[in-house]
């Protein structure tokens, strides 16, 4: 037979396989619901892109030849490997396997996503979750490469390309020692507050520079007489000792009347942010991401935000 001319096809391998299964052009032709003639014409396009005869034609009876069980094989690897991949993308579809690549802040990592992630696992376990833990800046430029699926932070992002989708909102407070003479009142004023020694996130923490600029619209400006790399460092120097600072309300949501903190609302400034979820706008959505972000919407419905 001449040399190859053409490439066949998965369609072409399937009849053959079916071909083979049934014995026969005309069973084949009924279980693919094709015609006769159809089947034939099948065969014969894939003999001649092969460039070998791969079916001998006796009476009542087909044989493969040599180069037939060669493409035969093929044709059943071929096919299981396609059910490997229906099989795999059914999983995904129903949340049986895949994974997902977050990136979230440390601060709703520790204060309001970590419950998000055990229910996730929860409802999904077979599904890989992987969070990364970074600065906002990190964390974009993660989604933006697509090494993360999506990333929850807590500062606004003007980047193109990347689309935003809100989560929830909350207020900044002050928080003091219970022996602070602050601790007396229900509310504190700005000025105040800013008169007592400061300790803060460092100055390229995202929450920091939230606080900074937005104080700066308001024409207020912080003085800082500690930095620490952590919330619950900061709650810790607060708690024993003369400093205060000021913290996503979140930070503080848990601690008891006990916890020697305690927490004031902030008056004469509005130091109100989102969290949001950010994705690349052109990114396939998968199921995974889907999930994720309705548990999202369950926790915080719009209405709350």
């Amino acid at each position: 037979m001449a040399e190859a001319v053409a490439t066949w096809t998965l369609e072409q391998l399937r009849t053959l396989a079916e071909v083979v299964r049934t014995g026969s052009f005309t069973r084949a032709a009924e279980t693919l619901n094709l015609s006769q003639p159809a089947v034939s014409v099948q065969i014969r396009s894939l003999e001649r892109a092969v460039g070998e005869v791969l079916l001998e034609r006796r009476p009542r009876r087909l044989i493969l030849t040599d180069a037939g069980r060669i493409v035969h094989e093929s044709a059943l690897s071929l096919a299981r490997l396609e059910n490997d991949c229906l099989a795999h993308l059914s999983d995904l579809r129903s949340l049986h396997g895949g994974s997902l690549r977050l990136g979230a802040g440390a601060t709703p990592s520790i204060f309001t996503l970590a419950g998000v992630f055990a229910q996730y696992y929860t409802r999904w376990p077979r599904v890989e979750l992987k969070v990364q833990i970074g600065r906002t800046s990190e964390l974009l430029e993660g989604v933006w490469q697509d090494e993360l699926d999506m990333a929850i932070v807590s500062s606004a992002v003007s980047r193109q390309g990347l689309e935003q989708l809100p989560i929830y909102s909350e207020t900044c407070v002050a928080i003091v020692a219970q022996s602070h003479p602050l601790a007396e009142r229900e509310t504190v004023d700005f000025k105040e507050l800013s008169a007592c020694p400061l300790v803060m996130l460092p100055s390229e923490s995202g929450f920091r520079a939230f606080v900074e600029t937005e104080l700066a619209k308001q024409d207020f400006v912080l003085t800082i007489s500690m930095e620490l790399a952590s919330l619950e460092a900061i709650k810790e120097v607060v708690r024993n000792g003369a400093l205060v600072s000021i913290v996503p309300e979140t930070a503080v949501a848990l601690e008891s009347e006990n916890g020697g903190i305690k927490a004031l609302p902030l008056r004469n400034v509005d130091l109100r942010r989102q969290t949001i979820a950010v994705r690349r706008s052109d990114k396939y959505v998968t199921e995974a991401m889907q999930a994720f972000y309705r548990l999202l919407t369950e926790r915080w419905p719009p209405s709350d935000r």
